[in-house]
This record gives structure tokens, C-alpha cells and sequence, in this order.
């Protein structure tokens, strides 16, 4: 007659009940395993964190050079045009003064440094709203961290228990 092998699942045992007889069942994993499973498991939150990090600050950076480029681009035009319309409101009101030229460019010299004075102010707070924070992860890592701390708290209820 053949023997038959009853094989047990890797994640079940045998072990003596109360009364003395072998039982099978699922295998409790013992602190130390829990304890190397919270460590593997933070370490690769942390790393999953890290990576969303890296990502986010790439992606504000990407944004951020891009509108800068566009200022420029935009400035450089704008300084060509204002230059040929500075040229003609001087010789306009230099005209309309009785050839006081000078006077006209005073008066446009004037002028434009105010808009100037507008413009920095506004670029300046815009800047000041701007911000290469990644709030996604710092949100993510305040999440975790209230989770870890309520998981410790379960662990430590659990020793006491």
C-alpha cells in the first residue's frame, strides 16, 4: 500500500492543543516578525514619500523656469517696442513743445518709470505668492505620521493587554 504525504501550508503548523492533541492552524507571527514588517514597511513609505517629494519639486521647478523664460521672452520684445515708442512720444512732444525736445523726453522718462514702479510691485508679489513647497507630500507625511503614531499606540495597548 502507498503512503500518502499531507503537506502543511507554510503559513499554518502544527502544534498541541490544550488537551494534548496536534491541531493545525494559521501561525501567529511573533513580535520580532511584526516589528521587521513595521521597518520594511515605513522604510519604503519613507522612500515612496522621498520619491513624491523629488517628483512634486521637479514639476514646480519645470513650471517655474517656464514662466520665467516666458518673462524674459516677453520683456525682450516689450523693451525693442517700448525703445521705437519712446523714440516717437519724444519727437512727438518735442514737436507739439515748439522743438523743446528735451522737455518731451523728460515727460516720457517720467512716465515710464512709473509704470516701471507698478510693474516691479506687482512682479514682486507675485513672486512672494509663488511657492516651491510640495504641499502634496507634506500633506502625505502629516497623514503617515498621525497613522504610525495611532499604530504605535495599538502596539503598545496590545503589549500591555
Amino acid at each position: 500500500m502507498a503512503t500518502r504525504e499531507v503537506r502543511v501550508p507554510a503559513e499554518t503548523e502544527a502544534y498541541p492543543s490544550a488537551d494534548g492533541r496536534v491541531a493545525g492552524g494559521p501561525v501567529e507571527p511573533s513580535l520580532g516578525e511584526l516589528f521587521r514588517q513595521l521597518a520594511q514597511e515605513s522604510s519604503t513609505l519613507i522612500r515612496q514619500e522621498v520619491a513624491l517629494a523629488k517628483a512634486e519639486m521637479r514639476e514646480n521647478v519645470r513650471s517655474l523656469t517656464k514662466d520665467v523664460a516666458m518673462l524674459a521672452a516677453g520683456g525682450g520684445v516689450l523693451l525693442v517696442a517700448a525703445l521705437v515708442f519712446t523714440a516717437f512720444l519724444v519727437a512727438g512732444l518735442g514737436d507739439l513743445l515748439g522743438d523743446e525736445y528735451w522737455l518731451g523726453a523728460l515727460i516720457v522718462g517720467v512716465v515710464y518709470a512709473l509704470i516701471g514702479i507698478v510693474l516691479l510691485n506687482k512682479g514682486k508679489k507675485g513672486l512672494r505668492n509663488d511657492s516651491l513647497k510640495p504641499e502634496t507630500t507634506v500633506a502625505t507625511l502629516q497623514a503617515d505620521k498621525q497613522w504610525a503614531q495611532a499604530e504605535a499606540q495599538q502596539v503598545k495597548r496590545d503589549l500591555t493587554s
